[in-house]
């Protein structure tokens, strides 16, 4: 493989929205409640808790927004690719009813808040869609349109699409929308800090202890927030506990997203296909230039292959179905799927008070975090009469779902992220690899200065083996999707440690 990319790895969200920095965390401190993790499950949950009264503290490992939430295709939607006739048929239609109605009350409470407090984050109504090229696919689609009909979703089944392709079906439905995240969060921070809660970056949290009825949280600078909530809205929590139960019923799935611009119009509309490849397409606009947004090629976490041709693919997609004149961002995002795709929003550990956990969104969780938020605000206010408590326990019945989401085939499309270089020197600048030195394996890596960097491959979270990402020049781990960066450094938890240096 050649060198990543040339195209530097920006998300679009992050590049047009608002840069708001703060300071690290400096001194014990003594809060009401804790909430680690500035997405947006951690900002709304902030947000919510401080509207009730709370004394609130906001801590993030790295920057604001800097985990999926600022890597999204900001979809905010219950349209979550097929899966309601799977959910009746697991769960029956009441509970199907519930997460449906869990995320419109999500995509309502977002519009609430921005009208409220006059944020101008681009909210717009949209239809959204999934749709299907492939005959094989048309009686999914069409049951999943059966199944809106019996669970009272405005919707519809249909042939054809405003788009420049042809397709076998698709349901639509009504009443969803599309916002700028970036935009809509610092307007939350702004509300946040009028209310006095503290907010903190490069403030990562490490252990978690109870303390009688308090909770002592403990980051890696080695200072204490005490506290008597602690609400872990991260990809997988700090401290498992019991036979790692969120690492079993979680699992890692990474995707990829290009912002294009264009110069001619796009059709209103949010879309995402149910096939292979994904496809996932909306409009957006910002500084005046219109963009398409063109994602997707999802795959498992850490699978080896190459990303840098998963984004060359979605470009080639991106000129077929639009025609482009620049592809201005590329990122990839990268989130959790729980076994029968319904988010863990609840308590912990179920024989732990004080420590709540908001995680597992598939994909799907602009919406469902932010009914979370509502949610955890409720628990920790003593409110018992939220409806979805039961809904997104951690300690419900889970019924392994059949993931009716196909995946992706490891075939000869996608090659092997490793270089062919055999020994560290012969890398080229800003390429890594997986490679024997002295008889082990190990990560090297080349700087763009020529400066060879050596890897424990052994991922500081559970001990899995790290794999070469070309794309995005990142260390992801397979099994629980810790990704660091080229030189060893944590970007994504739940690993809070670095990769370890290897030395010739």
């Amino acid at each position: 493989m050649t060198a990543a990319n040339s195209t530097h790895i920006q998300s679009f969200w992050r590049q047009t929205g608002e840069k708001r920095t703060y300071d690290k965390l400096n001194e014990n401190l003594e809060v009401d409640v804790l909430v680690a993790g500035a997405g947006i499950a951690g900002i709304a949950s902030a947000y919510l808790l401080a509207e009730k009264g709370f004394k609130v503290a906001l801590l993030e490992a790295r920057e604001i927004m800097s985990g999926t939430t600022g890597f999204t295709t900001a979809k905010l939607t219950a349209q979550h690719n097929l899966i309601y006739d799977e959910l009746i048929n697991r769960y029956g239609q009441d509970m199907a009813k519930l997460y449906y109605q869990a995320n419109m009350e999500g995509i309502a409470l977002a519009r609430e808040l921005a009208e409220k407090h006059n944020i101008d984050a681009d909210l717009e109504e949209q239809d959204a869609f999934v749709f299907t090229q492939d005959a094989k696919n048309r009686d999914k689609v069409k049951k999943e349109a059966e199944a809106y009909e019996k669970l009272g979703i405005e919707g519809a089944f249909i042939e054809n699409l405003p788009l420049n392709i042809d397709v076998e079906a698709a349901v639509m439905m009504r009443n969803q929308a599309q916002f700028h995240p970036v935009k809509f969060l610092n307007g939350l921070l702004k509300e946040l800090e009028t209310k006095g809660a503290k907010i903190f970056e490069h403030s990562k949290l490490m252990e978690a202890e109870i303390d009688g009825e308090k909770v002592l949280g403990k980051t890696d600078a080695g200072h204490t927030v005490t506290c008597r909530h602690l609400v872990q809205a991260t990809h997988l929590p700090i401290d498992e506990r019991e036979e790692n139960f969120y690492s079993a019923n979680l699992n890692p799935e990474s995707s990829y997203a290009l912002a294009v611009k264009t110069d001619k119009e796009f059709p209103d509309g949010v879309y995402i296909n149910a096939d292979l490849p994904k496809r996932t397409i909306r409009k957006m606009k910002a500084d005046g230039e219109d963009y398409i947004l063109v994602g997707g090629e999802s795959h498992p976490t850490g699978d080896g292959l190459s990303s840098e041709k998963r984004y060359k693919e979605l470009k080639t997609y991106a000129d077929e179905l639009h025609g482009n004149k620049e592809v201005a961002y590329q990122w990839s995002s990268h989130d959790y799927i729980s076994a029968d795709r319904i988010p863990f929003i609840g308590q912990l550990h179920p024989d732990e008070q004080g420590i709540y956990t908001v995680t597992g969104f598939g994909k799907w969780g602009l919406a469902s975090a932010l009914t979370g938020g509502k949610l955890l605000s409720d628990i920790i206010s003593g409110k018992e009469d939220n409806p979805y408590q039961e809904l997104f326990s951690p300690q419900r019945e889970i019924k392994e779902m059949e993931h009716v989401e196909p995946k992706e085939e490891n075939d000869e499309n996608y090659p092997d992220s490793s270089s062919a270089a055999s020994r560290p020197e012969d890398l080229q600048e800003n390429q890594g690899a997986v490679m024997k030195v002295g008889g082990e394996d190990v990560g090297a890596y080349k700087d763009k200065g020529g400066s060879v960097h050596l890897l424990d491959l052994t991922c500081t979270h559970l001990g899995c083996g790290v794999q070469w990402n070309d794309g995005d020049c990142t260390w992801d781990c397979p099994c629980h999707g810790s990704r660091f960066g080229a030189t060893g450094e944590v970007i994504e938890g739940p690993a809070v440690e670095d990769l370890k240096k290897v030395n010739e």
